[in-house]
Formats: C-alpha cells, sequence, structure tokens
C-alpha cells in the first residue's frame, strides 16, 4: 500500500500531518521576524546600496549606514538601482539621504534598535531624494510633486520597457 492509500484511509493522520506542517512553518516565520533575519521583507539582506559619486557608480555597504555618511572623505547616498535586462547590467535610478535631523533621529532608532535598522521607519518626511549627476542642486524633500519625475526611471537607451528595481544585496 502506497503512502497516498493509506492518507486516504485515514483521514485523522492526514490532518494532524498537515496541522504540524502549518505550525512549524508558522514558528519558523515568527522566530526569523523576532531574530531579525533578513531586515525588511522583500528588500534584501542586511546590506544596501550606495554611491560617493553622485550616482556614476556604486557600492554595497552596511544597512545601517545612515545617508549621508563619509566614505573615503566624499558624503555616500543611498542607490536605488535598476535594470532592464533582467538583472545583467544595473544603474542607479535615484540616490536618497536624510536631512540631518532625520539623520540623528534615524541614527538614534537603530541604537535602541540594538543596532539594526527598524521595520518601520518613524522619519520618512527627512528624506531627501534626486536623480543621479544633478549635483547638490538636484535635491528634494519626499513627498514634493518633483519626486514623481525622479522616479520616472528609464533605462539607459530611454526607454520603460522591463525597468526592475534591484532588490538590496
Amino acid at each position: 500500500m502506497g503512502l497516498r492509500e493509506t492518507l486516504n484511509e485515514n483521514p485523522g493522520i492526514t490532518t494532524a500531518a498537515t496541522a504540524i506542517i502549518i505550525l512549524g512553518a508558522v514558528v519558523f516565520v515568527v522566530l526569523s521576524v523576532m531574530r531579525g533575519d533578513g531586515a525588511d521583507a522583500g528588500t534584501g539582506g542586511e546590506k544596501a546600496y550606495f554611491s560617493d559619486d553622485d550616482g556614476k557608480s556604486f557600492f554595497v555597504d552596511e544597512r545601517t549606514k545612515v545617508p549621508p555618511f563619509d566614505r573615503n572623505g566624499k558624503p555616500a547616498v543611498r542607490a536605488q538601482l535598476f535594470t532592464c535586462d533582467g538583472g545583467k547590467t544595473k544603474f542607479v535610478g535615484w540616490l536618497e539621504r536624510y536631512t540631518p535631523e532625520a539623520k540623528k533621529r534615524l541614527e538614534n532608532q537603530i541604537q535602541q534598535n540594538g543596532g539594526k535598522m527598524p521595520m518601520v521607519l518613524e522619519d520618512e518626511g527627512g528624506v531627501e531624494m534626486k536623480k543621479p549627476g544633478t549635483g547638490e542642486k538636484g535635491w528634494v524633500k519626499r513627498g514634493d510633486p518633483a519626486v514623481e519625475q525622479i522616479t520616472d526611471v528609464r533605462c539607459p537607451d530611454g526607454s520603460k520597457e522591463n525597468v526592475e528595481p534591484v532588490p538590496n544585496p
């Protein structure tokens, strides 16, 4: 007699086995969240992309570094990466940094959270964004209507086809 026949003939065993599997999955998820594994769901791990040359290039560093921060004597800011070819080529779609006041508040949140990025950022209003290559004059606060133009990311050839965000490393 096969497994399928045994399960069909013993619905109590089938129900118990299913309940144990579901309970195990729930326990795994809860423990992962409580330990802070994987940072925010869907955003990748404990690393993030940054740039210190106005988006010409990017590098990976700890996600808990609150931009702008000093890297080799230059200010580094968060870089939001995109791809148009399934990830073979990556490019900076826009840059982000915090105002000095928001940076201080977020650093305090990270410290109070045991050195980990909080699940919910309390200070999204202190974020400034800009397109790469626009210099210091390109920064606008999140919530400003100009952000729509900043987040309108296009492929290097100017098209909007196949534009996908690249998750954090």
